[in-house]
């Protein structure tokens, strides 16, 4: 099983206090959602709940790269990708629990090891 996340090289996500104010745009792009994080969509305790014994790194990912396209508009794309943030490749996680927005995986395995992609075209407008 394959899923996607925008990370960086140390397998951060963007969305972090002090930062996510950097990179996302003021005002929802037209198409763009004002989505829940997976605390709100799956609850406080779900890696708690979800999680096997061994599982160390846990995030947020999607099933395919089109679908990042719910969560970034082109110009947060370019901003992420200015500050070093690329589309992973993850193939060793496993999907905790899952929404038609995101999915909320978990791996024994650090996400740093992945493969990056490249930003597909709709993201980089």
């Amino acid at each position: 099983m394959v899923v996607y996340r925008i990370q960086d090289e140390e397998g951060r996500g963007p969305f972090r206090p002090g930062f996510s104010s950097s990179w996302l745009d003021e005002v929802l792009a037209p198409g763009q959602a004002d989505l829940a994080p997976w605390m709100e969509e799956f609850g406080n305790d779900a890696i708690d709940r979800l999680a096997r014994p061994g599982e160390r790194y846990f995030g947020s990912a999607v099933r395919r790269v089109e679908h990042l396209g719910k969560w970034f508009s082109p110009t947060e794309s370019l901003r992420l990708a200015g500050f070093g943030y690329r589309i992973a490749r993850i193939s060793h996680a496993r999907i905790l629990a899952e929404s038609p927005n995101q999915l909320l995986i978990g791996s024994r395995f650090s996400f740093r090891q992945c493969v990056f992609v490249p930003w597909p075209a709709w993201a980089l407008v």
